[in-house]
């Protein structure tokens, strides 16, 4: 009996040596931008089959890696009568089992139009991504005659899975947007001067329209398009992750 648990757990290990193995084959690839990923890693890893719009599918760049999955990002260039570049992102286990994959930067522009979406943020729990729609004259010179832009969040999980996005319309306006939607920690808030710290806090506090009472404050935050001062009182309206960065960073500065 015992003979055969060791053979089955030998057998069990050659088998995920053996994924891991591959699976690095994969990742070696990725040591590279813009290289052509082998046919039959594409079409294991990624499900992509050559078509007549897009003959390959290529590596972009190894975007988040951690002990519990590694995300990466592959770009395919499309060819329907426009100016078009579309990139995609799979998370992985550590082995190579797939777990998600969402779309993750993209280019697309005629004479009308110019459509964007551009990653402006990377961690290991949060993806940001600004949307850019651009409408342009193409009858006349080709000037823009009107733009829309935000930012769309991806938060991420423990296992890799890619949760819910979500947009926020004001956020693309501010500085230190990311601290309304992102929890951080003390290694990441070390390198800041009390000055810069007590900007991002106040800043907090200005999204929800909290009305200063300094005129150093007053004045800086006058001065940005998405301030809309409306009360004395914002504590209650801030959020659970944005109540976290305060709490950190008055422990900083106090």
């Amino acid at each position: 009996m015992i003979r055969y648990v060791v053979l089955f757990c030998a057998f069990i290990t050659s088998v995920v040596t053996a994924q891991e193995s591959e699976f690095n084959k994969l990742l070696e690839v990725f040591n590279e931008q813009n290289k052509e990923i082998p046919v039959d890693l594409a079409l294991k890893y990624f499900d992509f089959k050559s078509t007549e719009r897009a003959n390959a599918l290529l590596t972009g760049k190894v975007i988040v890696k951690t002990d519990n999955y590694v995300i990466l990002s592959t770009i395919m260039s499309c060819n329907v009568g426009v100016s078009c570049e579309q990139s995609s992102i799979t998370s992985f286990t550590p082995l190579g089992d797939r777990v998600n994959t969402i779309s993750f930067e993209r280019k697309i522009a005629d004479c009308s139009f110019d459509d964007s979406r551009m990653s402006v943020f990377v961690s290991n729990n949060l993806l940001v991504f600004k949307e850019v729609r651009e409408k342009l004259d193409c009858i006349g010179d080709g000037k823009q005659i009107g733009i829309k832009m935000w930012l769309e969040f991806q938060p991420i999980k423990e296992d890799g899975t890619f949760s819910k996005p979500y947009t926020d319309l004001k956020a693309v306006e501010r500085e230190n947007y990311i601290f309304s939607h992102r929890v951080f920690t003390v290694e990441e808030l070390n390198g800041k001067t009390e000055e810069e710290l007590a900007i991002i806090k106040n800043e907090i506090f200005a999204s929800h329209g909290y009305m200063f009472t300094k005129k150093k404050w007053q004045d800086y935050f006058e001065s940005k398009s998405w301030y809309l001062p409306s009360g004395t009182d914002a504590a209650d309206k801030l959020t659970a992750i944005e109540r976290k960065n305060v709490e950190l960073i008055l422990s900083l500065i106090q």
